[in-house]
């Protein structure tokens, strides 16, 4: 029996002692065995295709049979089973560490594993692995404090090497964006420490090109330019210049003559015996351009002088010029259309002026450059000179400072009209070079500047055009054959210049070519003018419509206003018909004249031209006649042969046209004799009370006369006279007639110059009123007032006196006192009527009679007229009825089925008969309207309301009638209105659905879809009846604004387990709510789970980029993760209670929600962490420079920071490297930083590294980059 912790023997096949088997281990076996004492020797493993003997005991051999997997095979397999379950158990051990944390499910889950794998190898009965018991116990009671150790993170000596073991073969992590990522790469990251500076100290004496880093261009009158070199503390033998071509890019060398180096000998001798400083500046020339630089400087003991490297720019003079404009006549809102050429080295600039009418303006124009051009100078923030300095280009490549042209557009509006001009004053180059261009009232010598600078030109005013005192409806006429000017204005909007010729076209369109409408039809020609000036205009002649189309003047389109468009026409020439008769003498019988009359074509008026000739004496005379027909006596004052004869004819259009021919002369011989005659139609007349009679007297023979006359009233008669009547036309006035009665005015004898004395028989009598006439109301029903009904014509009695007609004047009282608004009637009855139709207080403010003005009597002058009151409906404001402002009323709301109704107030005569309409407009569908009368004998009546359908109801009263007025067409309608609500209702969208909640509110939740109908907003009464619970719930939703809401049930109503939810009363914002039917089978089913949780493991929440963000989660797992990391939403997966992630790239990682396999829930949760970038540092922008300087002379170093201020940093300085040896660290320093750069001065020879930098939140070193990176806190 072997002794604890032996090897197990290996079952062996019994055999026959001394008998040898095929399978006998050999002999020198047997003798190595027996060396040693007191030891069983190890008995032979089985052979393979050994068949045991039927006298092997059951059950003693290996679970698999050795035939069909060999022992060391099987052994084999065990230790590779075990190899891997420890791979495993290191991976969850290194999380672990990693997580600085410990886990008891681990640790059970491992004690569970290493339990079944020791117990269970032992039954396997593999050859050589049969463990007895004790030794099963002693090995899975180590196992058991080793998993202790490792699960729950209890440290021990070789961990530290047993985790770095680990990591070599293993060091992949899952990221936040759930991918497998290598820590060391994240750590590690050799881009955050980039570049190097190295200072040479060079010898004391050195040589510089352009010390003040002045530019230099070549170009114009500047041929050669005199670049400065400075010796310090050195004569050279030998300077070498560096020359690359801008062109080529080729490279040439340039060595001083000898002259030029005995020239700076001999100044450096020259400062030294004077004992001033041996700086010696030689001005070198250069005629060429190009990227000058000190190739090489030799002292006089033939060793290289330090020299400094920057390069100096040589390049073309900056010019420009102003481009040929495409068209020299410019008008005002023309586009300047001017181009401005710069050449130069990019980018370049201009400052031109811009002159309008002597106002100046100068612009700068910037950055020009071509269209894809890089340069090294574009973007830097620098001057100039120290873009020039420390410009970091590429030798090889200086194509960018070549001189290249760039043109510049200018496309401005011009809006004034004037002088314009455009010049250049100024062009700068990429390198500060400027050229400056001197006007004439700058130069000392007053000289201009050269014409390519400079462009000039007018721009003109737009002309406009319009036609006047000719349209449409006023067209021009003309006479046939004859042409007028086409009433043209032409105007400037601004001062018209000296030149205003222009040039007119327009369009014809023939009279009996035009449309219906007047406007131009198929046949339309066009035609052009150009005039000399503003009053030149063409002339037209054709009948037809004329339109403007276009004016231009001065090369200048202008603008055709209205009115456009005239219209000419061609009259009917004027012609005059002569009919005539004598005019007897009453006396004698001679013709003392003749009575003309003439009938006219044509446009009036006329004006006829003759001429009389009396007693061969001719005297011109004209006629206007105002129509087409005139009547004239051509009656002469002597006596005598007297000749009329038409000569010419003219009218509106036709001027001067000639009559000829014996149908127009007109001749006669006229003696007439003394007579006089009453002037008056009937030979009597009627005169007021009061008033003088006026009697025209037409007197015949020569001039002068006597007039003889008596005047006779109540047969008493006054002779009256007068003489020396040097007129033919006399009045007679007669002294004022103060009493009433018949006056008879009789001629009595006239005589003339001849004194041939004439009885005269001619009389007029007057009649003259005995009394005024006189106006007042009469009475109706003894009193001067009428109620009448409305918009009807009342008649008002009058009660007039003297001759009608009479001419009644009234006014309305009521109107106001000052209302000018007088009536005149005419009435032809003393007992007539006033007819009026408003209403209103009615006074006779003054009256006439036929001839005579009249007397109103004031206490009978008025009279009062009212109306009979129309019937009125009004809408009883009652509890619910309203009116609007519109006037309309409307009636409170009710739900569909409910009872309602409204009063009507009816005032007038009774009986009423009322007609309304009931309009329905339903909620869907077509409307209806129903027409309704009905009569009443009271003021009050009852309308029942419609509800038996939802929708609007408008009930619109539009007739009324009473026992007085019938049906007014000008009745207001009364609107009234009534919304009837239908019922709302309300019903589960899925019916018996199953909804899985969690415990823990949550927003995004799942509701419970519902569909209503009704009116928004609604109120919902919900049933919640738990499994358990006897009564059930009540849940009043809030206020529902849609037609669809899903229902979020608060937790608090709500337990674990199951839940039935039915729907019990819905109301809507109209009031109406119908209970629902408890006993349907519509509900749903709730199931409420407790949701699971997540907490992180530290409570900081800012990280950098490499750390882990850990989290220890509540639930059963495995559980789903929701987080959104720098604007993307992700989902990962734990299968564990831990969730890692490596922060592999900056942003902000949010967990937004979780779950696990117990429910469906999605527990929201707001966990926030922020990762932060790594600092990162760059000196001498990221590359390794070499500056050379001399002994006391300083470089500046750039540290340029990516990160959060302020920044830490370390940086050393070490010997410059050298063939086979090793730099050294000569110094540390550390600097702090609160911006993005900072400048460091260094004079110390060595090499400049930054090791380490760190900023607000994070850190990063070369010295140890096994340390991990560690967040900083301030």
């Amino acid at each position: 029996m072997s002794g604890v912790g032996a090897f197990p023997q290996t079952p062996v096949v019994p055999r026959r002692r001394g008998v040898p088997t095929k399978n006998t281990t050999p002999d020198h076996r047997a003798s190595m065995g027996s060396t040693t004492s007191n030891s069983t020797p190890l008995p032979e493993a089985p052979r393979a295709n050994t068949t045991p003997p039927a006298t092997v005991a059951p059950g003693t051999g290996p679970v698999i049979p050795l035939t069909v997997l060999e022992a060391p095979t099987q052994r084999l397999y065990a230790a590779g089973f075990y190899a891997l379950l420890l791979a495993w158990k290191l991976y969850d051990w290194v999380g672990v560490v990693d997580e600085n944390t410990e886990s008891f499910w681990l640790f059970l889950k491992w004690i569970a594993i290493d339990m079944v794998y020791w117990f269970g190898l032992p039954e396997m009965r593999i050859p050589w692995l049969e463990l007895s018991q004790p030794a099963v116990v002693t090995i899975f009671a180590g196992h058991a404090i080793l998993n202790f150790m490792m699960m729950f993170n209890v440290g021990f000596p070789w961990q530290s090497w047993l985790l770095g073991l680990v990591k070599v073969f293993y060091d992949r992590e899952l990221a936040i964006s759930e991918h497998n990522v290598k820590l060391s790469n994240i750590l590690h990251n050799s881009s955050l420490i980039m570049g190097r500076q190295v200072i040479n100290i060079l010898p004391e004496g050195s040589a510089e090109l352009n010390p003040d880093k002045f530019p230099f261009c070549l170009g114009g009158d500047r041929k050669v330019v005199s670049v400065p070199i400075q010796f310090n503390a050195t004569i050279p033998v030998e300077v070498e210049l560096i020359r690359t071509d801008l062109e080529s890019n080729q490279q040439e060398s340039i060595k001083l003559s000898r002259v030029q180096l005995r020239d700076i000998e001999r100044k450096a001798k020259s400062h030294a015996h004077e004992g001033t400083e041996t700086v010696v500046t030689f001005d070198y020339p250069i005629k060429k351009p190009g990227v000058y630089r000190l190739g090489k400087v030799l002292d006089e003991y033939k060793l290289e002088v330090q020299r400094g490297t920057p390069p100096t720019f040589v390049v073309p003079c900056p010019r420009a010029w102003v481009g040929s404009s495409s068209s020299p006549n410019r008008c005002v809102a023309d586009l300047s259309d001017v181009t401005l050429q710069v050449e130069g080295t990019p980018p370049l600039k201009i400052v031109y002026d811009r002159t309008v009418n002597g106002k100046d303006k100068s612009i700068h124009l910037q950055s020009l450059q071509p269209d894809g051009f890089t340069s090294p100078l574009i973007g830097g923030l620098r001057s100039n000179k120290a873009v020039v300095t420390g410009l970091a280009w590429d030798d090889e490549d200086v194509s960018w400072a070549r001189s290249q042209k760039v043109s510049v557009a200018l496309n401005e509006s011009m809006h004034s009209a004037g002088n314009w001009q455009y010049s250049v004053d100024e062009v700068h180059d990429a390198f500060g070079n400027v050229v400056k261009f001197t006007s004439a009232a700058d130069d000392p010598e007053g000289k201009p500047k050269p014409k390519h600078l400079v462009h000039s030109f007018v721009v003109k005013e737009r002309p406009q055009v319009l036609l006047e005192g000719c349209d449409l409806r006023n067209p021009l006429k003309v006479a046939k054959g004859d042409s007028k000017e086409l009433p043209v204005r032409f105007r400037y909007p601004g001062p018209s210049p000296d030149d205003t010729s222009h040039s007119l076209t327009w369009i014809f369109s023939p009279i009996d070519t035009l449309t219906e409408s007047g406007d131009h039809g198929d046949v339309v020609a066009a035609g052009s003018y150009h005039a000399k000036n503003t009053w030149d205009r063409p002339k037209i002649s054709a009948p037809g419509l004329y339109t403007l189309k276009t004016v231009t003047a001065r090369s200048c389109e202008g603008e055709v206003q209205e009115p456009a468009s005239c219209l000419l026409l061609n009259p009917l020439e004027p012609k005059v018909t002569l009919r005539f008769e004598e005019i007897p003498d009453t006396c004698a019988g001679n013709s003392i004249g003749l009575k003309v009359d003439l009938d006219l074509v044509g446009t009036p008026p006329f004006v006829v031209r003759y001429d009389e000739i009396s007693n061969g004496h001719r005297q011109p005379r004209k006629i206007q006649i105002p129509g087409l027909r005139w009547t004239m006596d051509l009656i002469p004052r002597v006596a005598g042969n007297h000749r009329y004869v038409l000569t010419h004819i003219d009218d509106a259009v036709y001027k001067g046209q000639k009559l000829s021919g014996p149908e127009y002369v007109l001749e006669q011989d006229v003696k007439p004799a003394a007579g006089a005659i009453i002037q008056h139609s009937t030979g009597k007349a009627s005169a007021c009370l009061g008033d003088e009679a006026k009697i025209d007297v037409l007197l015949l023979g020569d001039a002068p006369f006597h007039l003889e006359w008596e005047v006779i009233h109540d047969g008493k008669r006054k002779h009256h006279s007068a003489s020396n009547i040097e007129t033919n036309e006399f009045q007679i006035k007669t002294v004022p007639l103060t009493q009433g009665g018949e006056y008879t005015v009789a001629l009595t004898s006239v005589h003339d110059k001849r004194g041939c004395k004439s009885s005269l028989q001619d009389e007029m009598k007057v009649s003259v009123r005995r009394q005024s006439p006189r106006a007042a109301f009469g009475m109706l029903d003894n009193k001067r007032k009428l109620l009448a009904i409305e918009g009807k014509t009342n008649k008002l009695p009058l009660r007039l006196t003297g001759e009608g007609p009479w001419r009644v004047f009234c006014k309305n009282l009521n109107e106001g006192s000052d209302s000018d608004k007088v009536l005149e009637s005419k009435v032809h009855y003393d007992n007539g009527y006033l007819e009026v139709k408003g209403r209103g207080i009615f006074q006779i403010t003054d009256v006439w009679d036929s001839q005579c003005h009249g007397i109103v009597d004031p206490k009978t002058s008025t009279f009062q007229v009212d109306w009979l009151a129309r019937p009125t409906l009004d809408i009883a404001l009652t509890h619910g009825v309203s009116q609007l402002e519109s006037g309309q009323f409307t009636v409170a709301p009710v739900c569909e089925g409910d009872v309602s109704g409204f009063e009507v107030d009816l005032t007038g005569s009774s009986p009423f008969h009322v007609g309304y309409e009931v309009r329905h407009k339903a909620l869907q569908g077509s409307g209806s309207i129903t027409r309704k009368e009905y009569d009443c004998l009271l003021g009050k009546s009852s309308i029942t309301a419609e509800t038996g359908k939802a929708g609007t109801y408008t009930y619109v009263f539009n007739s009324l009638a009473d026992n007085m007025y019938n049906n007014d067409k000008n009745f207001k309608s009364v609107i009234v209105t009534q919304q009837v609500n239908r019922k709302p209702s309300a019903t589960f969208v899925k019916p018996g659905q199953t909804f899985k909640l969690c415990k823990a509110a949550d927003s995004d939740a799942e509701g419970i879809p519902v569909t209503l109908t009704g009116v928004a907003p609604f109120f919902l009464e919900v049933e919640i009846r738990h499994e358990t619970a006897a009564a059930p719930e009540i849940y009043r939703t809030p206020q529902i604004n849609s037609n669809s809401y899903e229902i979020q049930i608060p937790r608090h109503h709500l337990r674990l387990g199951s839940h039935q939810i039915r729907i019990r009363d819905v109301k809507d914002a109209s009031g109406c709510h119908t209970i629902s039917d408890l006993n349907s089978a519509s509900a749903v089913q709730i199931q409420l789970y407790e949701a699971p949780k997540i907490y992180p493991l530290e409570t900081r929440t800012d990280y950098c980029v490499g750390e882990r963000l850990s989290y220890t989660l509540s639930g059963i797992p495995p559980f789903e993760v929701w987080y959104t990391f720098d604007g993307n939403k992700l989902k990962a997966k734990s299968p564990t209670t831990n969730f890692r992630r490596i922060a592999e790239s900056p942003g902000v990682f949010s967990i937004n929600t979780i779950s696990d396999k117990a429910s469906d829930c999605r527990a929201p949760v707001d966990i926030v962490k922020t990762i932060h970038p790594m600092p990162a540092v760059k000196i001498s922008k990221g590359r390794n420079v070499q500056v050379d300087i001399h002994e006391g002379s300083e470089v500046e170093i750039l540290f340029e920071f990516w990160g959060t201020p302020p920044f830490e940093f370390t940086y050393t300085r070490s010997t410059n490297a050298k063939k086979g040896q090793k730099s050294q660290v000569l110094e540390t320093r550390h600097d702090v930083s609160h911006e993005h750069s900072k400048v460091v001065r260094a004079n110390q020879e060595g090499t400049y590294e930054v090791v380490a930098i760190k900023d607000r939140y994070c850190a990063f070193s070369t010295l140890q980059e096994q340390e991990k990176t560690k967040r900083i806190k301030y």
